[in-house]
């Protein structure tokens, strides 16, 4: 479909995914794309297939009813159930030369005000969506007046309309879709992803996945509207003659035994999902339902999209061994949708150490220390591997825009093919984040734009590892702590039966200086509130030296989170602010 690609990557993925699902639907028409399990009138999981051939026709018949609506170029919103009907509707504006926004079907309050705000900022010409969703996406269109964008039921398009279509020129550098950022530090932006951005990424993700091979299968169960599902769960397996097996989040959350006996049954050699999903598998899996597993044919598993936990990858690998589950299948990775999805990984054929050991009161500092895993200062930690093919890294000091030593904690800095065009609409935000430029320690210009990702890290070993949010930092005494460590010190180290969920730990602003604020979830009425209070306190400053000024206990599922389940914490720290906090039986109180 083009010829600008990169010369070194595989002849099947240089053109893209239009013309690589067209190829495959000529070669080997009758093979399975794509699988859905649908549980409701079925237990066990209905399983509807389409072929190839079938994919491509279907894609087809979409795209030329869009083409005879829409000029090349214009957006269209994808507002589908997570089903075949998705599927087909954003493969149909790749097809036309549409560019997609994925989003997901309305359900929920939140869900709800984020396709509000996003199809207000995307201005798109026409929806996608079905006629069982058709009656909760009308609503949201009248709030728009008298702009309100077409829309169009895709499961009443005309499939013969396939012989009506016509080709697209697209290039690389032709937009693709916009993926809408999570919005975990501030509101979602849509990133311009073009189609040499998704090209790159598939290939620069297939390097490493060398198991990823034609026919093989791939089992997912993250949202399409989502990078993670979109690239994982359907260009990915599209783009190598995969065999894609999906189960919707809904009924994966529902029962996370389901994903796994679509791997069983499926013989999938590739997964994956966030780290709640691999916690979520070792609570709400029996041992009855493992006795019903074979996870022998997995060759990876990702690990991605949130902090990855040491503690979850062991507890994963001792509770499914019995199931199959081999040793050393774990595939930390980091990625964010400025750079497509992917960014780094576990390099292929070699297994280095995944887990770390460093001095936590050093990376307070701003200093990684490596030390033994028994030190009393030990903080462990995840590595995300090593760049991908062609994906450049350099750790930059986020006040001085120089480049750090390896052994220095500061902001992650990429340049790569996969890194997007920028953010839709947003001029002045698009030159800060994807055009910076820094220097060396000596203040010599470093060459090149890059994409500054707002996330700490450090380069150890030549392997990357997180930090946290650059936003995001708690600061406490003169020293830099990761939230997101401190959440977890508490959720595993509070007494379960004093039924902690969920945390949120911020900093804000006084007269006598930052106050550190913990937000714990509880479930119901809470006897004794000032004994979960004093426990978190303590679990805190054993583990981390910090002082909380204050714990709010608030009500099991109050604390705002994205549609990846990352915790919003600057939209907690407003409602923190505003007194909107309080849970049942736990008033705000207990400020110190």
């Amino acid at each position: 479909m083009w010829t600008e690609a990169n010369p070194a990557a595989p002849d099947v993925l240089r053109d893209g995914l239009v013309a690589r699902v067209r190829e495959l639907a000529r070669t080997s028409g009758d093979d399975p794309a794509v699988s859905f399990a649908e549980y409701a009138d079925d237990p066990d999981g209905l399983i509807r297939t389409v072929t190839y051939a079938e994919l491509d026709r279907k894609a087809r018949a979409v795209a030329a009813c869009l083409q005879g609506r829409a000029p090349q170029g214009s957006r269209v919103a994808v507002i589908c159930p997570h089903e075949i009907s998705y599927v087909l509707a954003f493969l149909g504006c790749l097809y036309a030369g549409l560019v997609a926004v994925p989003l997901p079907a309305p359900d929920v309050h939140r869900t709800r005000d984020r396709i509000s705000a996003v199809l207000a900022d995307a201005d798109p010409l026409l929806i996608l969506t079905t006629a069982e969703t058709a009656g909760r996406v009308t609503p949201l269109l009248d709030a728009l007046g008298p702009s309100r964008p077409e829309m169009l039921l895709i499961d009443e398009l005309a499939e013969e309309s396939a012989t009506q279509w016509q080709e697209p020129r697209i290039s690389p550098t032709s937009l693709a879709y916009l993926q809408y950022t999570s919005g975990s530090t501030g509101t979602p932006s849509g990133v311009r992803i073009t189609h040499g951005n998704l090209a790159a990424n598939v290939w620069q993700i297939a390097d490493v996945t060398v198991y990823l091979q034609p026919r093989c299968t791939i089992a997912s169960w993250a949202p399409f509207f989502h990078d993670m599902g979109l690239i994982m769960g359907l260009a990915i397996p599209l783009s190598v003659g995969a065999h894609a097996v999906n189960v919707s989040p809904g009924a994966f959350i529902q029962s996370p035994y389901r994903w796994l006996k679509l791997i069983t049954d499926f013989r999938a050699v590739w997964a994956g999902g966030p780290n709640f999903a691999y916690d979520l598998c070792i609570d709400r899996i029996t041992e009855a339902q493992k006795r019903t597993l074979d996870l022998s044919s997995l060759e990876g598993m990702v690990n991605a999209s949130e902090v990855v936990r040491p503690h979850s990858m062991d507890r994963f690998n001792r509770a499914f061994a019995s199931c199959g589950l081999r040793e050393g299948l774990d595939g930390p990775a980091y990625g964010l949708a400025e750079a497509t999805l992917g960014v780094t990984a576990p390099p292929a054929g070699v297994k280095p150490e995944l887990i770390h050991a460093f001095d936590r009161d050093a990376l307070a500092e701003g200093r990684a220390i490596a030390v033994a895993g028994d030190h009393p200062r030990a903080r462990q930690m995840v590595t995300c591997g090593v760049p991908l093919r062609d994906v450049h890294i350099t750790i930059v000091d986020p006040r001085t825009w120089a480049q750090t030593d390896d052994a220095e904690v500061g902001e992650i800095w990429i340049q790569g093919p996969n890194v997007a065009d920028g953010y839709w609409r947003r001029p002045e935000r698009t030159e800060e984040v994807f055009r910076a430029r820094c220097t060396t320690r000596d203040r010599a210009p470093v060459p090149g734009e890059w994409l500054r990702t707002g996330d700490l890290g450090f380069l150890h070993e030549g392997l990357l590892f997180i930090a946290g949010r650059l936003k995001d930092l708690v600061i406490a005494d003169g020293k830099n702590h990761d939230p997101a460590d401190i959440e977890f010190t508490v959720q595993t180290s509070v007494d379960a039966e004093l039924g902690v969920g969920g945390t949120a730990v911020f900093s804000v602003d006084s007269e006598a200086g930052e106050r550190v604020v913990a937000v714990v979830e509880v479930r119901g009425q809470v006897p004794d509130p000032e004994s979960v209070r004093a426990a978190v306190r303590r679990a805190v400053s054993a583990g981390h030296g910090v002082t909380v000024a204050e714990v709010v206990l608030t009500a099991w599922g109050a604390i705002p989170r994205t549609s990846s389940r990352k915790v919003k914490r600057g939209l907690c720290r407003d409602h923190y602010l505003r007194g909107e906090l309080a849970g049942p039986g736990a008033a705000r109180q207990g400020a110190a």
